[in-house]
């Protein structure tokens, strides 16, 4: 994550806002071996100051993060492109301009503990579906399937638990650049096909 403050947000609401809306991240530690990343979509706790997510029983990743001492880093990331120099009119002024990459990311990390305990699976996987069903038509619940087949599939996985410490919410959206240069990167991101460019140019827009 860059460090320029310039591209840090303060705003911790809209942090858990993207966070909820780009549930699936890459979580790392550093486990005895070294390092190690897993996949894993991952929710903030209703009312405390937790991720839970789950992983596959015969993933190591979770004895990785049994192992740890240094805590873990879950990075959520949303839209991001490639910026053209081709974009800043400056190009044409002075040829000063090089390319560089424009998106938006969260990193949470903190302490991280691991349950393997089948019977007390159901916390890390109902909130991320409670989450992602919200809002369709006919929300599908983990009631809706049989208890003993519940009850099998949480023999397969173990559950992953996160203390949010520190949150770093970074929006590189060009503030850095003179205004017309944002305007050209803007401009050509809401002309363009593609929709991670579509939803930059939205973004981008707040800061113009």
């Amino acid at each position: 994550m860059t460090p320029v403050p310039i591209f840090h947000s303060n705003d911790m609401d809209e942090a858990q806002r993207f966070v909820s809306s780009h549930p699936f991240a890459v979580l790392a530690v550093n486990g005895a071996s070294g390092p190690m990343s897993a996949l894993v979509p991952l929710i903030i706790e209703p009312g405390s100051e937790k991720l839970l997510g789950h992983v596959a029983r015969q993933n190591s990743f979770w004895s990785a993060a049994q192992a740890t001492k240094l805590g873990a880093i879950a990075v959520f990331n949303g839209p991001e492109s490639y910026v053209s120099p081709s974009n800043y009119p400056s190009k044409q002024e002075h040829g000063r301009v090089v390319p560089t990459w424009n998106y938006m990311a969260v990193q949470i990390s903190g302490a991280i503990q691991v349950e393997t305990d089948a019977s007390k699976m159901h916390p890390y996987f109902s909130g991320l579906s409670d989450q992602m069903e919200a809002g369709r038509e006919r929300p599908w619940g983990v009631a809706d399937a049989p208890k003993d087949y519940i009850d099998k599939l949480s023999r397969g996985i173990v559950g992953i638990s996160i203390k949010i410490e520190e949150i770093s919410f970074v929006k590189k959206l060009s503030q850095d650049k003179k205004r017309d240069d944002k305007m050209g990167v803007y401009n050509a991101f809401q002309k363009s096909s593609s929709d991670k460019q579509i939803q930059l140019a939205a973004e981008m827009k707040r800061y113009i």
